[in-house]
């Protein structure tokens, strides 16, 4: 493996079928090889383990993308089916901190990444099938490979969006030339909060405004895991709903690495 590829591990095991609410289903994972003796409850966690572990022996960087300082987040889908082998494996590559103007150009940069992406989820080993509800069943899961070139930034280290050289991309602002980006990325979130705010009901009997302060960090794989939020406790629930929907689709990025950002929102109540 190459000391400067990063592997961002994102798992979600879960059924397509699934009509029933989710606290009435028994799921069982399926049971990777070295994972047979373990119990029954910890059979998730030694699948993602697996998985984790099985991505990082054997990933490896494309000589291509490296030459054209290519880096992408390729996100796949996959099975695992009822006789415990891959299936249906859908990949995803998204090009981070580069931008194509020719379609050609972009379609081909992505099917690097999704070739050596494919040819680690193909090497998953048969397991013993997962089962839903005690019958053996075709389990769908998810995982991203993060594939990034080295950077001398710690990538442990949080940014706050005035020392970023990118901000983190949001729904809106994908074709904003870096002067830009800044003052897009703040409008668009702005707009996001203003178009999707709920005024809760339980606020509207009492008639209370108030300014919430949100700080998020979005980390260096675009998820927002952390945030701090400051104002009445009635509004909490529906400004980490907000939160939870905000349209990012790249983290920030210094030197073409993604890093961690912090940045923070403030939510305007108000009853009309």
């Amino acid at each position: 493996m190459l000391k400067n590829t990063l592997t961002i591990f994102l798992l979600l095991c879960f059924s397509s079928t699934f009509s029933q609410d989710l606290d009435t289903i028994a799921i069982e994972y399926p049971v990777w090889p070295i994972c047979k003796l373990i119990p029954q409850n910890l059979q998730k966690s030694c699948f993602e383990e697996s998985l984790r572990e099985h991505i990082e022996k054997n990933i490896e960087y494309p000589d291509q993308a490296k030459n054209l300082e290519l880096q992408s987040i390729v996100n796949i889908f996959f099975e695992i089916d009822e006789s415990g082998l891959v299936k249906n494996i859908d990949l995803k590559s998204n090009l981070v901190a580069v931008k194509f103007t020719d379609q050609d150009a972009l379609t081909s940069a992505n099917n690097i990444f999704e070739e050596a992406a494919l040819k680690i989820i193909t090497k998953i080993p048969k397991m013993l099938p997962g089962k839903i509800n005690n019958l053996v069943s075709s389990i769908p899961c998810k995982t991203s490979i993060t594939y990034k070139l080295p950077s001398k930034n710690d990538l442990n280290q949080v940014f706050s969006l005035q020392d970023v050289e990118w901000p983190p991309l949001i729904v809106g602002c994908s074709d904003m030339d870096i002067e830009n980006s800044k003052q897009c990325f703040k409008e668009k979130l702005n707009s996001f909060i203003k178009k999707n705010i709920k005024y809760p009901r339980k606020a509207k009997d009492s008639g209370i405004e108030s300014i919430v302060f949100v700080e998020i960090t979005i980390e260096n794989d675009g998820s927002i895991n952390t945030y701090n939020i400051l104002g009445p406790d009635i509004f909490r629930k529906e400004s980490e709903r907000l939160i939870k929907k905000l349209p990012i689709l790249e983290p920030g990025f210094i030197d073409n690495s993604p890093v961690a950002v912090t940045y923070t929102i403030p939510i305007v109540f108000e009853s009309k």
